[in-house]
């Protein structure tokens, strides 16, 4: 090896491929650089296919296990079964698959249910769901026993204070020709008059000389009476026929038999014509005044007797059918709380609202004090018709509630000294294990005492209602009933249910959504097809997850 100085830089031989050698020409080729970015376009490559192949594997680890699962899985015994399993979400129905996996759009896990399962739901169920204990308590499921009640149906409605138009007069210039309006007594709205008294003295010239010449008749009949315009020689004929030809003379000219009273009654020197209040009352409407000129026939009062009043309200048509006339009511009103003023239905209306389907309903009230004012709003209370029943006697089963012979020949069981009907041999014993329950809706003399269940254990589906009975500890099945109108929080049972049966009265409609959402369950949801798909039932794991029991 040469030595070389400390300062000197090393070279170092290079070596070039052999072609370019042959070639003689320069170190850097152009072949050599185009094999070059053909081998990094290579190593990229791979690198881009490694990483695509890694994500595939993670992202269908899952199938890739599954389909290892299967291939391995051998033929029959317990994977034949499992193989007719599949899984699907609560939340998102159009979510199923055939391995137990979370869903794809919420992340719940998913449920298990048995591929075309066959119906284990007893007959007359339409979907059964199972809760455990701790999902009960979660879900706030509170059950209540179905018994015999008292029956008193009320309606409570809100009209308005008006007027009985029975006791609602006008008071009209009765008188021919145009009168001059000389003095008012009733000068202002609302004040109170009686029957008989003057309102008003009318002048007009006929009527004022027909008045003169009967005020003259009249004094002439009684001796020693001074005519009103003093003393005159008596008129020949006979006194009697002339005050009655003065009166028909007055009566032609449109006055009345008790304005002609009232002008004997009143000032002997007055020929004014006064005008009466036809009843006691107070003026509602006055449209006139002092030295007007009112035509004949033209209103001047109205007078209204408040000691009777009206309440008109609306009425739903549904409770129409329940509301007789004559019936008694209870009216509030917020001016005086807590105080009653009974009534009774007058009058219902012949033609409902389009718009709000009510129609009016009148009821009549007493008014002492005239403390009740038209204008006032009003609370009705009123006790509705008898509706329909519960079936009881030989109709109905007393245990099970449904018609009898639906399951054959009723049977006849003696207890408490009666002989009743039921449906099967399964009722007889528990007829006779507590015979004061199931025999209260049959005594004839408790008519008002029927089969109810709360409101809020009653699902309304639109064409159907559906109740949810705990057959068991935490077996809740969906079932069809037959209910009568609301009457307050409870609706009377007519069929479907049977006394002593407990039934979810709150979170009920948790357990309708669990059924709703289970496409196995659907018959609940519905109406109409019961007996074309399949019934099931639903259970609740420790997870929370629901998991569906095939037969």
């Amino acid at each position: 090896m040469t030595p070389h100085a400390p300062n000197e830089p090393v070279s170092y031989p290079v070596t070039d491929p052999p072609e370019a050698r042959a070639a003689g020409g320069p170190p850097c080729a152009p072949g050599r650089a185009l094999w070059t970015v053909v081998k990094v376009i290579e190593m990229r490559l791979r690198f881009i296919v490694l990483m695509l192949g890694t994500g595939l594997v993670f992202g269908y680890w899952d199938t890739l296990a599954n389909r290892f699962e299967k291939w391995r899985r051998p033929p029959g015994g317990i994977h034949e079964v499992a193989g007719r399993l599949e899984y699907f979400c609560p939340m998102h129905p159009s979510v199923i698959v055939a391995t137990s996996a979370q869903c794809p759009t919420c992340g719940m896990p998913l449920a298990r249910r048995v591929r075309g399962a066959a119906s284990a739901t007893p007959e007359g169920v339409l979907s059964q769901v199972r809760l455990t204990p701790g999902q009960v308590a979660q879900a706030g499921v509170r059950t209540v026993t179905v018994g015999f009640t008292r029956h008193d149906e009320q309606l409570t409605t809100v009209g308005y204070v008006g007027f009985d138009e029975s006791r609602r007069f006008q008071v009209a210039s009765n008188a021919r020709g145009h009168l001059r309006v000389d003095r008012l007594y009733a000068s202002s709205e609302g004040v109170a008059v009686r029957a008989g008294q003057r309102l008003a003295e009318l002048y007009g010239y006929d009527v004022s000389q027909a008045i003169r010449l009967y005020l003259d008749a009249f004094a002439a009949r009684r001796p020693g009476t001074e005519p009103p315009n003093g003393p005159r020689p008596a008129p020949p004929g006979d006194p009697e026929e002339r005050v009655g030809l003065a009166a028909q003379g007055l009566k032609v000219m449109g006055v009345r038999q008790d304005q002609i009273d009232a002008l004997t009654a009143g000032s002997p020197s007055s020929e004014l014509l006064p005008l009466l209040a036809p009843i006691s009352g107070h003026v509602v409407r006055k449209v006139v005044y002092e030295g007007q000129y009112v035509s004949e026939g033209a209103v001047l009062y109205e007078i209204a007797d408040l000691s009777r009043v009206w309440v008109v309200a609306q009425v739903f048509e549904d409770q129409l059918g329940r509301v007789e006339v004559g019936r008694r009511i209870d009216a509030t009103v917020p001016t005086f709380p807590g105080e009653v003023f009974p009534g009774r239905v007058a009058l219902i209306a012949p033609a409902l609202d389009p718009v709000t389907r009510t129609a009016a309903v009148r009821f009549e009230l007493d008014n002492p004090g005239h403390r009740l004012r038209p204008g006032m709003f009003a609370n009705v209370t009123l006790s509705l018709a008898p509706g329909p029943r519960v079936s009881r006697g030989q109709t109905t089963c007393p245990v099970l509630g449904i018609r009898l012979g639906s399951m054959g020949r009723a049977l006849q069981v003696g207890v408490g000294g009666r002989t009743v009907e039921v449906c099967c041999d399964g009722c007889v014993p528990k007829l006779k294990s507590n015979p004061a329950m199931y025999l209260a809706g049959l005594d004839a003399s408790s008519a008002d005492v029927v089969l109810t269940v709360p409101e809020s254990a009653v699902i309304d589906t639109g064409s159907r209602k559906v109740v949810y009975v705990e057959s068991g500890p935490g077996l809740f099945e969906g079932r069809a009933v037959t209910l009568g109108p609301l009457a307050g929080d409870c609706y009377p049972v007519l069929a479907g249910l049977a006394p002593g049966e407990r039934v979810a009265a709150a979170g009920a409609f948790l357990i309708d959504a669990e059924s709703r959402l289970n496409p196995a369950t659907g018959v609940a949801a519905v109406p109409g097809r019961a007996g074309s798909q399949p019934h099931s039932q639903t259970s609740r794991g420790p997870n929370g997850t629901a998991n569906h029991i095939g037969p």
